[in-house]
């Protein structure tokens, strides 16, 4: 396989990261709403890159020493093979060199895959958020202070 390269998210992925997050999310984000990410000064957005092709993303907002990872999804056909892995870690990075100190992240109950990736990071779990999903799940508040 090819490696992996981290880009920040420019307009050129927009269609792209749109059809991911229509894959991995219930109500994905609209494509206007993406790229008004693009151009938030409080946003840092990643796509992953295998060649030309965009393969998985990462929305994340910071003000001060806080961060809040709203979105990561890898497409369906590159899940398993540390995609996920790579552009959390570089999201982590940068978010360390702009001197942010907590990053805080809310995931489906039912999503092990994600938690055992952020446990791996050195994620734990603050607390349970009841119903906060579409759908009525739960979420899991969990937090990396790096």
């Amino acid at each position: 396989m090819e490696r992996v390269i981290i880009k920040e998210f420019e307009p050129s992925h927009v269609d792209e990261v749109y059809e991911i997050s229509k894959e991995a999310f219930p109500l994905p984000w609209a494509k206007e709403e993406l790229i008004r990410e693009i151009v938030n000064p409080h946003a840092l957005n990643l796509v992953a890159l295998l060649g030309d092709e965009v393969v998985g993303y990462v929305q994340c907002w910071y003000t001060f020493e806080d961060a809040d990872i709203i979105n990561i999804a890898v497409k369906n056909k590159h899940q398993r093979l540390g995609i996920g892995k790579t552009v959390l870690s570089e999201l982590i990075l940068q978010l360390k060199a702009k001197g942010i100190q907590n990053v805080f992240l809310e995931v489906r109950v039912s999503n092990l895959p994600a938690q055992k990736l952020y446990k791996s990071f050195g994620f734990i779990t603050l607390t349970k958020r009841e119903r906060y999903y579409i759908n009525g799940e739960d979420a899991l508040v969990m937090n990396l202070q790096i």
